[in-house]
């Protein structure tokens, strides 16, 4: 539960930290570089659709079912309409997996800015290309790794679909399944940033399986929100880069941010308090 909370807080960090000026430009440029793009496709795509949908109006209807033609008008102006809004979350679903790849170099440099800003060991000297090439190669390496693995997945939740009683547990299995792969994903910026290796990256997430879970899980949850899934991407990789920094890679640490001070301050003073209570107790 600990560690549930904790994942938590680091998201409520990493999104007090997304608005330092230091930061700032590489969470607005971005989430930008998603609205256009987003923006974009959906536009075309839906008004590729619309138009085509429209067409079938063109075969007016005259004679005797001349009568219906209102009716008919009204049903593809009301399929048009569901097409834009089934357009929308079919783009909130699936759009952050290709952007994820697109935006990848850029969200190599803020996980870089964070690890200047939280980290008191120095980076590795490295070119913005050597940097760009690393980051883009990791994440094709990414996408290989959890592109097999989902398909074997896939296969047990379409067993588990298939069987009376437990089938209400498929979709459980593969929310849970996604939220693990983004965990992965997006704690690995900060892991790539220090230049460790996808083997020891993931050996270390398994000592901390629960707060990886649970990250994953919410930065999941909000995905699915149309729109702020564009925005929470550069949040989920300071909050990805955070976690990596401060509770797997054993790296020294500048200082806590604010809200961290206060909750381990909060949490030490009730510590300092049940010692003395229990001072008096045995007392």
């Amino acid at each position: 539960m600990t560690q549930a909370f904790s994942a938590l807080n680091y998201l409520l960090r990493a999104w007090r930290l997304a608005r330092e000026k230091p930061l700032l430009p590489w969470v607005v440029i971005p989430a930008l570089f998603n609205l256009i793009l987003f923006g974009g496709l959906y536009y075309l795509a839906g008004s590729a659709l619309s138009t085509w949908i429209s067409s079938w109006a063109g075969a007016s209807i005259t004679g005797f079912w001349s009568f219906l033609a209102p009716v008919v008008d009204f049903l593809i102006s009301a399929t048009i309409v569901l097409v834009w809004i089934l357009l929308l979350a079919l783009f909130a679903s699936f759009f952050t997996i290709a952007v994820q790849l697109i935006a990848a170099p850029f969200m190599g440099l803020l996980a870089e800015r964070v690890d200047h800003r939280i980290c008191a060991s120095e980076l590795a000297p490295e070119s913005t290309g050597a940097m760009i090439l690393r980051t883009f190669s990791r994440e094709l390496r990414k996408t290989w790794d959890w592109l097999w693995r989902s398909v074997l997945v896939l296969i047990v939740v379409a067993v588990v679909w298939l069987i009376p009683g437990v089938n209400i547990f498929a979709s459980v299995i593969w929310f849970l399944w996604s939220g693990w792969l983004i965990g992965v994903q997006y704690i690995d910026y900060g892991a790539d940033t220090r230049q460790t290796s996808f083997h020891d990256m993931k050996r270390a997430l398994r000592t901390k399986k629960v707060l990886v879970l649970s990250f994953g899980c919410a930065v999941l949850a909000l995905t699915m929100i149309p729109l702020l899934n564009l925005l929470i991407m550069p949040v989920a990789v300071i909050a990805g880069t955070m976690i990596w920094l401060e509770t797997l890679s054993g790296l020294p640490i500048k200082h806590s941010d604010p809200l961290a001070e206060q909750l381990t301050k909060q949490s030490g003073d009730g510590k300092i308090e049940q010692d003395h209570r229990d001072t008096k107790r045995l007392s």
